[in-house]
């Protein structure tokens, strides 16, 4: 019973947090537009706060193995993050809005590793329902911040973390019981090793993700002229349709193994980005869209179950490498990137194609490595 109520709480607030932390991409077209900005300067500072939170879950994971109580954490975890979103909404030129949008995402890197370790004490799938929860917050934020900025001023955004004022004050009242916790204080290369493999393959997901994900927005409304709702409403129904893949990858990669599991899911991704830049309708546009979140989703949990059965008692060690450190290089990558082709949006884009084709043949093909 305590292994699910652990389960639980990090379950729902990988939905909560996740929702909040997906408002980003979507703002886009309007923050650029409101503080007059270049495309370029946006991505790129975008991806590169991403970036450097990510990077920070190697830390905060090395902490979270050796503290049994997570109470406290989650707490200011979910005030952090709330002061973040209210600030967003009331910045009043770019650089207020990017330090808010910092100070969430590093609350928000703070919580994965967290998260994953409380739900990895139950079970492998209790990691994949722990995916598909923040997926599918990730799904609805888009749309429900498109729809906000539509019909509210922005500066009204503080009303939207009241919630997570609210959740942060149930977690303190309530009894949450304690993790298990690592007593060895430091990990050998050797044991980190183990992980390079799936380091390297979220790498490349996680770059390819992130700049398809900031400029899809920027493609449908500032080059197709759809509005920004659009935008939000694509975004999605990719994601959706991702939870659902997020799930089936676990027991895929069980069944065929993660070498034709990563052959698959790259291909997929290469080949769906080449037809959305061909669509210039709406229906065409949704209809290839939504596949390349099926196929990048593929790994999201597999790549987490992987690394924690790899370094067991490291569970949040192994799951921010999986999730933060892999990210992280993803999007420092992407910043790099960005700072370079970042105007051309359509090019932007299109060089993800042989990108991902690429890792489909050296991950699915080449390397050696392959587990179930």
């Amino acid at each position: 019973m305590a292994l699910s109520i652990l389960s639980f709480i990090a379950t729902l607030s990988h939905f909560t947090l996740d929702f909040f932390a997906s408002f980003f991409g979507t703002l886009g077209p309007y923050l650029i537009n409101k503080f007059g900005i270049e495309i370029k300067l946006f991505t790129s500072f975008l991806t590169l706060t991403s970036a450097t939170a990510s990077l920070l879950q190697i830390f905060f994971a090395a902490i979270f193995d050796r503290v049994g109580s997570s109470k406290r954490v989650l707490f200011i975890i979910y005030i952090v993050e709330a002061i973040g979103i209210a600030t967003l909404g009331l910045a009043t030129n770019f650089w207020v809005a990017l330090i808010s949008i910092f100070l969430f995402r590093i609350a928000n890197s703070a919580f994965h590793p967290l998260g994953a370790a409380m739900a990895g004490e139950h079970s492998g799938q209790s990691v994949a329902f722990f995916s598909i929860a923040g997926t599918i917050g990730s799904a609805l934020g888009p749309i429900f911040i498109a729809f906000f900025v539509l019909n509210f001023d922005i500066k009204y955004l503080w009303i939207a973390v009241l919630p997570l004022l609210a959740i942060a004050i149930w977690i303190l009242r309530i009894k949450i019981p304690e993790r298990t916790v690592v007593k060895k204080e430091r990990i050998s290369f050797k044991e980190f090793s183990v992980l390079l493999p799936i380091l390297f393959v979220v790498t490349t997901r996680s770059f390819s993700m992130s700049i398809i994900h900031t400029y899809v927005p920027i493609y449908v409304t500032n080059i197709l002229e759809y509005p920004l709702s659009i935008s939000g409403t694509l975004i999605t129904c990719g994601t959706i349709i991702g939870a659902i893949s997020n799930y089936l990858g676990v027991m895929l990669m069980r069944k065929i193994g993660a070498k034709r599991q990563d052959f698959i899911a790259f291909l997929g991704m290469g080949i769906t980005v080449g037809f959305m830049l061909l669509s210039r309708n709406l229906p065409m546009l949704f209809i290839f869209y939504i596949p390349f979140d099926f196929f990048g989703n593929l790994l999201m949990s597999a790549n987490v179950v992987q690394a924690q059965s790899m370094l067991p008692n490291r569970k949040a060690l192994a799951s921010s490498v999986a999730m933060g450190l892999a990210w992280s290089i993803g999007d420092f990558l992407a910043t790099g990137y960005n700072a370079i082709f970042g105007n051309n949006v359509l090019l932007s884009m299109g060089l993800i194609i042989p990108i991902t084709i690429f890792a489909s043949i050296y991950f699915g093909i080449l390397q050696k490595y392959d587990t179930k």
